[in-house]
């Protein structure tokens, strides 16, 4: 059983701040009842529950990514001077050897096409500066713009105002997105994708005159194009597009041949496509922001804070080396543009 060492230094903190022992029989009881009344207060703040579920969800993001040598939470114990110096959310050790340090800011503006965002003042940036300065680290900035289920990573110190703050719209953000140096992707792949349901046909009624049938299910694939994806791996790449891409499903498609039901199938496609010999499914951060969703939202109220851990769980999708078989695989990384505010970097994409 894993030792209550955090439960503890709080405890101690509280017995600390009110000037009891922690061996007194009430000190305890009194514990709980300001737990329980903190967590009342917490789950009343949106703007907390928010902020709190975002920061877990990039940690559980780069962790599925897996394009790092070493991650850590970093704001959390004590810290002094107690003055002039603030820890940023998370240290992250890159595979080439950069040291950086990432604080998780959450932007949520109703208008969609209105997302900007003032994320700290000048006396805010210079503490976090500070601390990383005094650690040999590079501050990043990411931001999840919540109102599209966009994940975008800055460096501050190219974007601060005259003033010393960093105010930040998305367009900028993504302009100069640096994500790609933690492994996101922008994928595309052939469509359309199916999950075919295939009747047993010893099991399965012919149709009737009134169009009714006895169906029993003899089978699933899933297939790309007309090529069935049969590699563990690649089925499991294939369902992550098929559960959290930006595709749309189109269901229940029958299969007849004669008087045969052959099979049931679901299609996922885009709306529009662009007949380049494939369709881009979205970025792997906006995937796992839509995975996350789904385990932490329910009609628009948090109910957890974090999704069950997924590690490496986009690893094939980042490592160049993996080539797919049935299911082929564009991944397009983009390279921020720092030259030309008043456009949009065109990712470069290599096929596999």
């Amino acid at each position: 059983m894993k030792k209550p060492f955090d439960l503890l230094a709080e405890f101690g903190k509280f017995g600390l701040e009110r000037k009891i022992s922690l061996r007194d029989p009430t000190t305890a009881s009194d514990f709980v009842t300001h737990v329980g009344e903190a967590v009342e207060r917490a789950l009343a703040d949106p703007v907390l529950l928010q902020g709190q579920r975002v920061e877990a969800m990039f940690e559980a993001l780069l962790v599925s990514l897996g394009d790092f040598r070493l991650l850590k939470a970093e704001d959390g114990g004590r810290l002094f001077p107690t003055e002039g110096f603030r820890a940023p959310d998370f240290r992250v050790v890159l595979n080439d050897g950069a040291h950086w340090l990432i604080e998780v800011k959450n932007v949520y503006e109703v208008d969609p096409f209105q997302q900007r965002r003032r994320l700290f003042t000048r006396a805010y940036y210079e503490t976090l500066t500070a601390y990383a300065d005094a650690t040999g680290a590079e501050l990043k900035v990411a931001v999840f713009w919540a109102r599209w289920s966009i994940w975008t990573l800055v460096s501050p110190d190219r974007l601060v105002g005259e003033d010393g703050g960093l105010e930040l719209d998305m367009q900028t953000a993504m302009r100069v997105n640096e994500l790609s140096r933690l492994g996101d992707r922008m994928i595309g792949t052939r469509t359309p994708i199916r999950l075919r349901l295939t009747t047993d046909p010893e099991r399965t009624t012919p149709i009737a005159v009134d169009g009714t049938v006895l169906v029993t299910i003899g089978g699933v694939q899933i297939l790309s194009g007309d090529e069935e994806v049969t590699e563990p791996v690649e089925q499991e790449i294939a369902w992550v597009f098929m559960q959290h891409g930006q595709w749309k499903e189109d269901g229940l498609n029958a299969v007849i041949d004669g008087d045969r039901l052959v099979a049931i199938e679901f299609r996922w496609e885009p709306e529009e496509a662009t007949n380049q010999g494939f369709e881009m499914v979205g970025t792997l951060s906006r995937m796992f922001a839509r995975y996350y969703a789904e385990h932490t939202v329910d009609e628009d109220a948090i109910v957890q804070l974090r999704a069950p851990l997924r590690p490496n769980w986009f690893a094939p999708l980042v490592k160049t080396g993996y080539r797919s078989q049935a299911l082929p695989l564009w991944r397009f990384i983009q390279q921020p543009n720092f030259d030309a505010p008043e456009k949009l970097e065109t990712a470069d994409g290599v096929p596999d």
